[in-house]
């Protein structure tokens, strides 16, 4: 047995059969971000386990864990799935490459859509589902009499709750009247690498680069920290030079893929990767892998820019 090294000298901790353990769930030993979510899942008909015990734990786990109103899935697969993922998480500090569907609960016909990568609505219907959450909408109906204020305050609040579940399902609900609804905040994104710093944002818009898929990998990181692998991430991905890219690479993922990668990282400090395009005229099809980095000579912000052929670009 390992001799104890005093790791969980402030915490509340019992002995079990097998050591030490942290006796508030809440108090975990790994933290979040450095969770490693590297572990193929696979297709979920591809794994079958038979799990012989007592009667009473079945029971306990079907007929109490599983059909109780708590945080737990509501089926008896999900809760062993669901203790099993927690003590990976724990002990090893690894995790799913995704979550298993017994995890997942039933999913709204907004989340699948977007699990699909798939725009929930069009860009007039965004914009009517916003004129819709103002009184100003409605007043000419109400004014004439075509329809009551209880009707125009219940159509206000149905637009609101639409809204908000499109943003809980991950959707970003553009103000502007010319943008349909997106995948991806893509601003907020790149804001979240800079310390909410908005001028790193004049970059972006001074070449016309708009990331489609924006931090592909979490600031710090080696690996891929990507918010899910829809298809339209998969697409996305797959038109440039990270196409085939998993996140079950290692650490020399981007060396593999970029030749002068060796270079690059000397000379440059990365904050965050995207899948961009350039949104002017006649270049908008093609995508590029940016890197939004430092330039250590002179700690100014720069956009590294390579094609799906691997040629670069350095745009300050």
């Amino acid at each position: 047995m390992p001799e104890y090294s005093g790791a969980y000298e402030d915490q509340d901790v019992k002995v079990g059969h097998a050591g030490l353990y942290v006796d508030n769930v809440s108090k975990q030993a790994v933290d979040a971000d450095t969770i490693i979510a590297d572990i193929i899942l696979g297709g979920k008909d591809n794994g079958k386990t038979l799990i012989n015990c007592e009667k009473g734990i079945k029971s306990f786990v079907k007929d109490q864990l599983a059909k109780e109103n708590n945080h737990l899935p509501n089926s008896e697969t999900g809760v062993w799935i669901h203790y099993l993922t927690e003590g990976i998480i724990r002990d090893f500090g690894r995790t799913w490459d995704e979550t298993p569907v017994s995890l997942r609960g039933k999913a709204t016909p907004v989340e699948k859509a977007r699990s699909k990568g798939k725009r929930s609505l069009n860009k007039k219907e965004k914009n009517e589902l916003l004129a819709k959450l103002t009184y100003a909408f409605y007043e000419g109906d109400v004014n004439s009499g075509k329809i009551t204020q209880q009707d125009a305050f219940a159509s206000m609040s149905e637009a609101a709750a639409t809204k908000k579940e499109l943003e809980d399902a991950g959707y970003f609900v553009s103000p502007n009247k010319t943008q349909g609804i997106a995948l991806f905040d893509w601003k907020r994104e790149v804001l979240s690498c800079w310390g909410d710093d908005k001028s790193k944002l004049k970059i972006y818009s001074k070449h016309s680069i708009v990331p489609t898929v924006p931090n592909l990998v979490g600031q710090g990181q080696s690996k891929l920290a990507m918010q899910g692998f829809n298809k339209f991430v998969k697409r996305e991905m797959e038109r440039s030079i990270v196409a085939g890219m998993s996140l079950a690479d290692d650490s020399k993922w981007m060396a593999k893929r970029i030749e002068n990668w060796g270079d690059v990282s000397k000379h440059y400090t990365a904050k965050a990767f995207h899948i961009a395009k350039i949104n002017q005229s006649g270049k908008m099809r093609n995508r590029y892998f940016v890197i939004d980095a430092i330039r250590n000579s002179d700690k100014a912000q720069v956009l590294l820019l390579w094609d799906k052929n691997g040629t670069d670009l350095i745009l300050v």
